[in-house]
Formats: structure tokens, sequence, C-alpha cells
């Protein structure tokens, strides 16, 4: 970093591009809407008025804002993939493109069928126990109504009409029977009360076991993925990397439950996404101006903002051949527009405007020379040094604020 003037602003630098495997290039941009300042004349130059651009290069690629994920089936187990579409078909809304191996899903489906018959055998038998021990119970309880009745009736006898000891008799009986009816009583409801407590057991293990069954032939019918919407499928890559890498997901594979095996992008809203290397963290933010220009179509440029710049660093990734990829900080850009001729994964060169001047009164780098005091330059046919205030400066130029006038010339260190 050079020196500037005390209280100036620091000298602007153009930034270093990364290139797409995450390694840094040496490459660096300054856009000016003319050509350099200098003279023809070896060792002069002259201050001229242009438009100078301060911008800072990365590389990303686009991707859809929004897309249509397809996922694994619920399991109680992870699922192997028998056969999917090829990465980047075009696909359209219903059609099969994953299908999944279901072997263990139709065993699961038959035991949990066989299971159900025997919740239902259970159930019914049960019920059929119940209803005649239930009918047991009514006619003991009909029975020492009965009973009961009778001994109320033969105790009603006036104690005139029966000797001390048989009227004494019919009453303890009549308490007796009294006693049996209530104890009938009782019973019944005891078994009504438990036999509903258990046929509810039954009927609920009934139940989960249905449901078991249904979401096993639900996942039967999610075998076979049909794609939500028309578009390019896009493969997943594979969740366990080889030596060589991440790669695609391919039939024969074995993925989880909810793991998203393709995605089909929405092309009609695009970004770019990029990262940003930990040695220029700080250099960019949210909401500078950007231009985007496709690898595939260089004489096209597409405008946009840096919507945002993570806080924190993403880990490298292991790439093809056992590189690792440089860690950085993720960044997301909008674009004011999205055109047909843009695809997901395509590559991008991004030009940040960090500042611009449209009418900068510039001189070369090499005219600059920064002391104690300042910055200062050597005007041609002057004695001494001039001292001049400075906006900032690019690896090539240097912008004056004060001290020197548009068609000065200077000298070159």
């Amino acid at each position: 970093m050079y020196p500037v003037q005390s209280g100036l602003r620091l000298p602007l630098w153009c930034g270093v591009a990364l290139v797409a495997a995450g390694s840094l290039a040496g490459a660096v941009s300054c856009r000016s809407a003319s050509g350099s300042s200098g003279s023809a004349r070896t060792g002069e130059a002259r201050a001229v008025r242009r438009a100078v651009e301060d911008v800072f290069l990365l590389t990303g690629e686009l991707r859809a804002v929004r897309s249509a994920s397809i996922v694994t089936p619920r399991s109680e187990g992870p699922l192997q993939i028998r056969w999917m579409v090829e990465d980047g078909t075009e696909v359209a809304e219903g059609e099969r493109v994953v299908e999944f191996d279901a072997a263990r899903v139709i065993q699961n489906i038959e035991e949990r069928r066989l299971r159900l018959r025997q919740a239902e055998n259970e159930r019914e038998s049960r019920e059929r126990t119940l209803a005649a021990e239930g009918d047991r119970k009514r006619v003991a309880v009909d029975k020492a109504e009965v009973e009961a009745e009778k001994a109320r009736v033969d105790a009603a006898v006036p104690r005139e009409l029966r000797s001390a000891v048989e009227w004494r008799k019919m009453q303890a009986l009549l308490l007796e029977k009294q006693a049996e009816l209530q104890k009938a009583r009782l019973e019944l409801q005891a078994f009504q009360t438990s036999s509903r407590s258990d046929l509810e057991v039954l009927r609920r293990t009934e139940e989960k076991v249905r449901r078991e069954v249904d979401a096993a032939e639900k996942t039967m019918a999610s075998m076979s993925a049909r794609a939500p919407k028309s578009g390019v499928f896009l493969v997943s890559n594979f969740w366990q990397w080889g030596p060589e890498g991440p790669r695609k997901l391919q039939p024969g594979d074995t993925v989880w439950p909810g793991y998203g095996v393709a995605s089909i992008p929405d092309p009609t809203a695009m970004e770019v996404a990029a990262t940003l290397s930990e040695v220029d963290h700080g250099n960019i933010a949210s909401g500078m101006k950007v231009r985007c220009i496709l690898d595939t179509y260089p004489d096209r440029t597409f405008e946009g903002k840096v919507e945002e710049v993570r806080a924190v660093a993403a880990e490298p990734r292991r790439m093809a051949g056992g590189a690792s990829s440089v860690s950085g900080f993720p960044v997301r850009i909008s674009l004011d527009r999205t055109d047909p001729v843009m695809r997901p994964g395509l590559s991008v060169r991004v030009e940040v405007v960090r500042n611009a001047w449209p009418a900068a009164l510039t001189v070369p780098r090499q005219a600059v020379q920064f002391e104690s005091e300042g910055a200062v330059v050597v005007r041609k046919g002057r004695t001494g040094t001039t001292a001049v205030r400075l906006a900032g400066c690019t690896p090539l130029d240097c912008i004056v604020e004060s001290g020197l006038d548009e068609g000065d010339d200077v000298i070159l260190r």
C-alpha cells in the first residue's frame, strides 16, 4: 500500500480476479474512458481529465434464484437409485425423472399388511370374547334382580303372619339378595369399563398399523419421482466424495430420505454466486454496482449489484484430482434483468465498480511521489516539487483533487 497525504482517502486499488477453480490469478482491472495520460515523450506526462473507475474483479457462476427440488421419498432407511434422467436434460412437467429401488419398500408393505391382518383378527376375536362375557354379566344381573325381588316379596309379609325366627330369616335373605344384586351390577359396570379400554387399545394398535401400511403404500407410489415443473433437470452431487472429489449422482448410488437428488431451476430469475478471497475481505460491500460478462457471450454485459457478502468464510472444497478450492466469503450478486441465454452453471466475469469519477483529473502513478508532508509532483519547467491533494490511486493513475490544472506537464520518476 502506498502512503498518501494525511487526511486523504486511501489509494484505490484494482481487485485481484478469482479464477473458477478458486486459485488466485494476478489479473487486475482498471477501466477508463480513454488511454494513458502520459505523453509521447519519455519521462513526461500531462494531466488530463477523463472518466476513471475503480473496478474489482471476481469470477462467479450463474444460478437460479428459485428452483424446484426433487428429494428422496420418506422411508425407513436409505434408498438406491435405479434410474434417472441425464444431467442437463429438458424435461416436461409430470415426466418421470427418477426411479428408486422399491424392493425393500415392497417387503415392508407385505410385512405391515400381515401385521394389520393380525391386529384386525385380534380385535375381532377380543370383541367376540368380550361380547360373550358381557352377556353372561348381564344375565347374572338379571338373575340377581329376580332373586332380590323374590326376597323383597317374602320379606314384605307382615311379622304377625310369620314366626319370629322365619320373619328374621326372610329379612336376612332380603339383605343378602340385595347385596348380590349390587355386586352383580358393579361387576357389570367394571367389565364394561375394562372392555371398552381393552377394545380401544386394540383399535388404536390396528389404526397405527393401518397408517404404517398407508405410509408404505405412499412411499411405494413415490418410488417413481416426476418433474414438478418443466425445465432443465440438474442432478445433485453425491453426498459421499471419492478420491477424485465430488461427482454427480448416478444409478446405483444410495441416498437417505429427504436428500435432494436433483433440481429444476426457474430460468426467469437468475443471480450470480461468487467467492471473495480471504485476503480481499473488505474490498467490496453490499450495494456496489457490478457489470457481469458471460464467458460464453463476452460481447454482452449485464448490470447488477452486490446483494450480500457473507461474514463467515466457506470451508475449502475438495475438487477433482484431489485439489482443494480456496476458502473465501460467498458473494451473492443480483442482476437487473435475466436473458434467455443465461443457464445455471455458466461462468461469469464480475466487475465490481467500487468508485467512479466521470471527469477526474489524472496523472500517471509514476509522476506522484509520497513524502512525509504528503503527495508531491515535479512540474515541467519548474524547480522543486508541487504538493497535490489526491482522491485516490489505481495501479496506473492517481486522481488529483487540487494542486494541478488540466494540461500541466509533470515529470515521471
